[in-house]
């Protein structure tokens, strides 16, 4: 299996900040061992997904998006904690 960094950009989340509903977008890298770059992307939105159902309040007919902004192969996870965790949150003014 291969190492990836996978960095992923998020937009149209509606989550609740200080009691109020904010449309906002994020940053985040995951961290993952996969077969191919496709399975190192499915499994790095699959753990987004995961962290952020609970937060997430938009309707069917406004989903919010995810995209991979970019995937690289690397040889070592290094320090960093993986599958990584966190987001750099910013007002989605779109």
């Amino acid at each position: 299996m291969q190492k990836y960094n996978v960095f992923i950009e998020g937009t149209n989340f509606k989550i609740e900040i200080e009691n109020t509903v904010q449309k906002c977008g994020f940053f985040t890298t995951r961290f993952v061992e996969a077969n191919d770059p496709p399975s190192a992307e499915k499994q790095a939105m699959d753990f987004v997904r995961e962290e952020l159902q609970e937060i997430v309040l938009n309707d069917r007919e406004n989903p919010p998006v995810m995209y991979i902004e970019k995937l690289d192969e690397i040889k070592t996870f290094g320090d960093n904690e993986v599958p990584g965790t966190g987001f750099t949150w910013f007002k989605d003014d779109e």
